[in-house]
């Protein structure tokens, strides 16, 4: 019996014995007359003379189906969770296929059917049906989608979400769009797919070649934004890419004829880019477009590039002008440099004025300053002497005063004055009041001065620094 599961690869002839079908496993047996019988496991099957084969277990989940071939000329889905058997005594070939997914609203497939189609999707048991739901959108006869036996047939289209387990009789059509191969090339069939797209952001990228009226080539890679608006016209056009591109060959030459080589290397190769975005240069591609089913909606210009002689003189001009602007910015730049160095000796100039001003101000400013505190030393000065001239005046009227009441107070009392003074006594008494008068000690030096020759004044400086006067005639 063995641990591991046997399928079709195993074919014994047994002339007597028995062999185990375990569960999981099932055998087709022919006997010695050729009869022939299907086992399924578990069981225990005893033999003679007859030949025994293992069959293949065939799977089906439930996004999946079984597509079985009969003997008699039958095909049969068999839709998943499913399991079956391959018998080459019953079936001719057994497949497992899966659903289409879509995934949204805007992802449909188209589907054609024979008039037995309707009748084969009502016998899909129930379950199969609610765990596949189908949305149809159009239901239209058709001569574009595949034949079957010279049969008209009906095409309706199927819109997502949904998974889509197609019934007997049932063909998903295959698209063959044109498309850049590996190469980057425009080529036939190279998008084969199933699923539609119908959303409004889908860009066709490809590289436009341009021969310009003067027979210089250049290279525009562009890429157009497009949307279906017409599912039915898509529908009916077989490669509505192909003709596309056909459309904007078209438009390539057209534009090609009305632009120079001399334009794509001058200051006009702006306008000739501008030119290159604007869907009014693509009429014939957007003609084909509409009658494809698709609008475009903007173009842009991702890359352009020249051939060998326009690119040659393109570079030529590149390296020309740019070293015009290298001398031009050289120029300018030593331009700048001078007008620097002026405006920095202006400046130096303007400081250097500015500075001296600034000292002449304050030297002017120190020296009046200093005048001022020179007026204002000497105002005080002045008026100082001034109060020392008036505190000394005050001092010799006080003092003369005294002397004035001393010889007055002596008059008084009826001292003969002259006699009192020419007296070494009298002198003696009124030395130390006339000592106090000053005025009467300058108008006696004045005097003496005076009369100097005819009087000699000796003086005697006694002990208490008083002055004896002792008068003598010459």
């Amino acid at each position: 019996m063995g641990i591991e599961f046997r399928s079709g690869g195993y074919v014994r002839h047994v002339l007597m014995g028995g062999r185990t079908i375990k569960d999981g496993e099932a055998a087709a047996i022919w006997n010695v007359n050729g009869v022939h019988k299907q086992i399924i496991g578990p069981r225990r099957v005893y033999m003679y003379n007859s030949t025994i084969r293992f069959l293949t277990r065939h799977k089906a989940e439930s996004h999946q189906y079984i597509r079985i071939s009969h003997r008699d000329g039958r095909v049969e889905h068999k839709y998943g969770p499913a399991v079956l058997y391959q018998n080459p005594a019953l079936h001719d070939s057994v497949s497992v296929h899966d659903g289409i997914r879509l995934l949204s609203e805007n992802e449909c497939i188209v589907v054609y059917n024979d008039s037995k189609s309707s009748a084969d999707r009502n016998s899909v048991p129930k379950e199969v049906e609610i765990a596949t739901p189908i949305e149809e959108i159009a239901d239209t006869e058709s001569e574009s989608g595949p034949k079957c036996h010279g049969e008209k047939q009906r095409r309706k289209v199927i819109k997502g979400p949904t998974l889509f387990l197609p019934a007997l009789g049932e063909t998903v059509r295959e698209f063959e769009w044109s498309g850049r191969d590996s190469d980057g090339a425009f080529a036939q069939s190279q998008n084969i797919f199933k699923i539609l797209k119908t959303d409004p952001n889908r860009v066709l990228s490809l590289s436009l070649s341009v021969t310009t009226a003067d027979s210089a080539k250049f290279t525009a890679n562009m890429s157009f934004q497009y949307h279906m608006n017409s599912l039915d016209k898509c529908l009916d056009s077989m490669d509505p890419m192909q003709k596309m591109y056909d459309g904007m060959l078209a438009d390539a030459r057209s534009f090609g004829d009305t632009v120079t080589s001399d334009q794509l290397r001058a200051g006009e190769q702006v306008a000739v880019m501008d030119r290159l975005v604007s869907l009014e240069t693509y009429p014939l591609l957007c003609q084909a477009a509409k009658a494809a089913g698709f609008v475009i909606d903007s173009a842009r210009l991702t890359g352009l590039s020249y051939c060998a002689t326009l690119q040659r003189q393109a570079n030529d001009e590149q390296h020309n002008a740019a070293r015009l602007r290298s001398e031009l910015a050289g120029k300018k730049q030593r331009r700048e440099i001078l007008e620097l160095e002026a405006e920095e000796r202006r400046l130096k100039i303007e400081q250097d004025a500015e500075l001296e001003q600034r000292q002449a101000e304050i030297r002017a400013k120190l020296e009046e300053e200093s005048h001022e505190l020179k007026e204002a030393a000497l105002e005080r000065k002045l008026a100082l002497n001034k109060r020392e001239i008036e505190a000394k005046r005050e001092a010799m009227k006080g003092e003369d005063a005294a002397t004035i009441q001393f010889l007055t107070a002596l008059n008084n009392m009826g001292v003969d004055m002259t006699a009192f003074m020419c007296t070494a006594g009298g002198m003696k008494v009124a030395s130390s009041v006339l000592s106090q008068a000053a005025s009467l000690q300058k108008g006696k030096r004045k005097e003496e001065h005076t009369i100097k020759g005819e009087m000699n004044v000796p003086k005697i400086k006694t002990k208490d620094n008083s002055v004896d006067i002792a008068w003598s005639s010459t």
